[in-house]
C-alpha cells in the first residue's frame, strides 16, 4: 500500500517498529535494536512501561481534556507542584506546553511581558549561542545557532545568536583547560553590550549542548559566571533543559549541578519520556510577581496546555524515575557507558573527545587525532555512522552543524542495565570497526597537519 504519511526523506524506505520494551525496539520484520539514543533523547523510562499505560486508560476514563481557560484540573495541579518541588531555589511556578519548541516561544513571550510590565518595552532581544538549538518553530529557531534549520525560515527569522559555543575541544580562543579563563562566558558581556543593555530581554542556552554539538560540556564556573553577568547587566537568564532536565544527566535539573537559578527552565523529553507530548516552562518567584503586580495575566497559551490526560501521563513518569530510583541509575550507568566509550575511543583511531554527564554522552570523529581535523563535511560523518550501527541492531543520534557535522550521542533510556550496558558497547565497538575503514578510505591523503577549528563565531576555520 502506498503510504500518504510525509517522512523528512520524502522517497526513503523506513523500517517499521512494531512495538518497544525497556531499551529494545522491535521492528515488523522482527528485529532487534537497542534504542542508544532514546529516541531523540526522550525515551527516559524505556519502552512499554504498563503502568504509564494504566494511568492513560484510568485518567482518560475519567476526563482527557479541559481547557485552561474556563478550568484547572487535579493532575496538571499535582504536576505543577511537582516539578516546582524538584526545581532548584524559587522556581516555584509552571506553564505547560506541548513541546519543546513551544517552550522556548511561550518563554519568548513570557520575558517580553515580564519587561513590558516593568515599563521596560525596548527589552525585547534574546542573545543565545552560534551553536546551539532550541526548537523548530519560529521564535524558537531565532534563538538557535543551528544554521542548517534556519535555512528553512529564511530571513524571517531574528539574528539573536551572538556568542561562540563552549566547545573545549575546539576552544574559539585557542585555550587549552590548562590555561581556560572562562573567555567563553566572559563574552556573553560583550554581547549583551554590543547589543544595547536596554534592547536585551534575555540571554538563552543549554547547560549541555545537544543535536547542534553532541554533548558539548561548558568547563566549569561558566553558568556561575553567565548568572553573575545576567544580574549585573538587567537580563533575565533562561537555561533550555529540554534535553537535559528532569534526570537524564543524573540529577533533576542540570542547572542545579552547576549551581545557579536561572529565572526561566525549559523542560520537554524528560517530562513525558515520549509517553505524551508535554513540556514546560518554569519560572522564578519575581518573575511571576511582575506579572501579578502589571496586567495580573500570563500569556496565552496553547489549546491542549494542561490537559488532564497529559499532565496525568507525565506525573507518572516522574513517580516512575522516583520509585526506580532512575537518577542514581543515570549516575551509576552513566559512568559505565562514559569509562566504555574512552576504552573504544583509546582502540578507534577516528573516535575522539568522549564526553557527557550521566546518561548524555557523546563524542565525535576526526581524521587524525593529533591534528583535530574533522572528516569533510560532504562525507556527513554522522549520519553515516548512524546507518552503521543500525546494521549492528543499535540506535543512536547524529550531532554537529555543518562543516562539524561529525558528533554522535549516546543515551540510552535511565533503565538500561549494567549488562545492557556492555552490550551497546559491544554493538558500537562493531560499528566503528565498519566505520574507521569507511574514514580510511574516503579521507585518504588528506593532510592531517590542518586542524579544523572554530572562529568566535562559531564558523570553522582551516
Amino acid at each position: 500500500m502506498k503510504s500518504a504519511l510525509l517522512k523528512l526523506e520524502i522517497d526513503k524506505t523506513y523500517l517499521t517498529i512494531s512495538h518497544g520494551k525497556g531499551i529494545f525496539l522491535y521492528d515488523t520484520e522482527g528485529r532487534e535494536y537497542i534504542d542508544g539514543s532514546s529516541g531523540a533523547m526522550t525515551a527516559n523510562i524505556g519502552h512499554g512501561v504498563r503502568e504509564i499505560g494504566d494511568v492513560m486508560k484510568r485518567q482518560s476514563d475519567k476526563v482527557a481534556f479541559t481547557f485552561r481557560h474556563q478550568f484547572t484540573n487535579e493532575p496538571a495541579e499535582q504536576l505543577a507542584s511537582k516539578i516546582a518541588d524538584l526545581a532548584p531555589g524559587d522556581l516555584n511556578w509552571v506553564s505547560f506546553v506541548n513541546s519543546g519548541s513551544e517552550a522556548s516561544e511561550h518563554a519568548i513571550r513570557i520575558v517580553l511581558q515580564y519587561w513590558r510590565e516593568r515599563g521596560r518595552a525596548t527589552k525585547v532581544k534574546i542573545l543565545s549561542r552560534h551553536t546551539s538549538y532550541h526548537g523548530m518553530t519560529m521564535g524558537a529557531l531565532s534563538m538557535s545557532g543551528h544554521i542548517p534549520r534556519r535555512a528553512d525560515y529564511g530571513t524571517l527569522l531574528h539574528p539573536f545568536p551572538s556568542v561562540p559555543p563552549a566547545y573545549c575541544y575546539r576552544c574559539p580562543w585557542g585555550k587549552q583547560p590548562e590555561s581556560c579563563a572562562l573567555d567563553c562566558a566572559a563574552a556573553w558581556e560583550d554581547a549583551i553590550r554590543n547589543a544595547g543593555v536596554d534592547t536585551v530581554a534575555a540571554v538563552i542556552a543549554e547547560p549541555i549542548v545537544g543535536a547542534a554539538g553532541g554533548v558539548l560540556m561548558p568547563p566549569k564556573g561558566y553558568f556561575r559566571t553567565l548568572r553573575e553577568i545576567c544580574d549585573k547587566l538587567g537580563v533575565l537568564l533562561i537555561v533550555d533543559e529540554v534535553i537535559t532536565g528532569l534526570g537524564r544527566t543524573g540529577s533533576w535539573f542540570a542547572a542545579a549541578t552547576e549551581g545557579i537559578v536561572p529565572d526561566l527552565v525549559l523542560t520537554g523529553k524528560g517530562t513525558s519520556a515520549g509517553y505524551t507530548p508535554m513540556a514546560a516552562v518554569i519560572l522564578r518567584e519575581h518573575v511571576v510577581d511582575t506579572l501579578r503586580a502589571g496586567s495580573g495575566t500570563a500569556p496565552i497559551g496553547h489549546t491542549f496546555s494542561a490537559n488532564p490526560l497529559s499532565a496525568a501521563v507525565c506525573l507518572a513518569v516522574l513517580q516512575y524515575v522516583e520509585e526506580h530510583d532512575l537518577l542514581r541509575n543515570s549516575r551509576d550507568r552513566g559512568a559505565d557507558l562514559l569509562k566504555g566509550l574512552e576504552a573504544l575511543s583509546k582502540r578507534h583511531r577516528h573516535m575522539a573527545d568522549v564526553r557527557g554527564r550521566g546518561l548524555l554522552t557523546g563524542f565525535e570523529f576526526v581524521v587524525d587525532k593529533t591534528s583535530r581535523a574533522a572528516p569533510p563535511a560532504a562525507l556527513n560523518a554522522s549520519a553515516v555512522f548512524v546507518q552503521t550501527c543500525l546494521t549492528e541492531g543499535l540506535v543512536i543520534y547524529p550531532a554537529g552543524i555543518p562543516p562539524l557535522n561529525n558528533s554522535i550521542i549516546v543515551c540510552p533510556p535511565l533503565t538500561i542495565s549494567a549488562e545492557e550496558v556492555d552490550e551497546l558497547l559491544r554493538r558500537l565497538d562493531r560499528a566503528l570497526v565498519t566505520m574507521a575503514r569507511f574514514l580510511d578510505e574516503r579521507c585518504n591523503g588528506q593532510s592531517a597537519g590542518q586542524p579544523h577549528t572554530q572562529d568566535r563565531h562559531g564558523a570553522q576555520s582551516a
